[in-house]
């Protein structure tokens, strides 16, 4: 059951973690163990901020989350990721990438950002910067199961935009932000991803 007071956050990160996703309340509920009428009004508040969209389907309401930025989205966030540092390997790797000394934004995807790795998967990160030359420098210290694909802030904005997939898209669709939430979400509103 989770703790009266965290039904937002536990909802928001369950819409985070499935961003392809909606989900009706009373699936939310079931999901994550709150009684439906606590999570109907957490669902309420979430909507009132611009957090989460609602669609009508006959007599239900499903929930999909909106990539507008808030404090409860940011937390949320940063919950995902202190979750996620549990991982030793993917904690060197975020020591690593807290070090340098520039602006970036790092993604974790694939299936690290799905729970489905295993011993022999890949660490899949995109890393979005105008430092490139630097980023590549600093990748040759990072671990060998690491698969890094570096980007500008303009091919990711590009790429966001466009619905052929691509490293940006498959990113998108199940992610966790290492580094650089809120410019993050601002580099979506740029994009015109807002809405999706």
């Amino acid at each position: 059951m989770v703790k009266t007071g965290n039904e937002k956050s536990e909802i928001l990160k369950l819409l985070l973690e499935n961003r392809e996703a909606s989900f009706s309340i009373r699936k939310i509920a079931l999901l994550r163990k709150i009684n439906y009428k606590s999570a109907y009004q957490a669902v309420l508040l979430l909507k009132s901020r611009g957090i989460i969209s609602m669609d009508r389907y006959g007599n239900t309401l499903n929930c999909s989350v909106s990539n507008n930025f808030d404090s409860l989205v940011f937390s949320a966030e940063d919950e995902r990721r202190k979750s996620l540092l549990k991982n030793k390997s993917l904690g060197v790797v975020y020591s690593r990438l807290k070090a340098l000394n520039f602006p970036f934004i790092a993604l974790l995807f694939g299936s690290y950002a799905k729970k489905k790795q295993n011993k022999y998967s890949d660490i899949d990160l995109l890393l979005i910067t105008n430092n490139l030359s630097e980023i590549e420098q600093e990748i040759k210290l990072l671990p060998s199961n690491l698969h890094l694909t570096a980007i500008t802030y303009q091919e990711f904005i590009q790429m966001a935009k466009s619905r052929e997939f691509s490293v940006v898209s498959e990113a998108l669709k199940k992610n966790i932000i290492l580094m650089g939430i809120e410019e993050y979400y601002r580099l979506l509103k740029n994009a015109g991803r807002a809405a999706d």
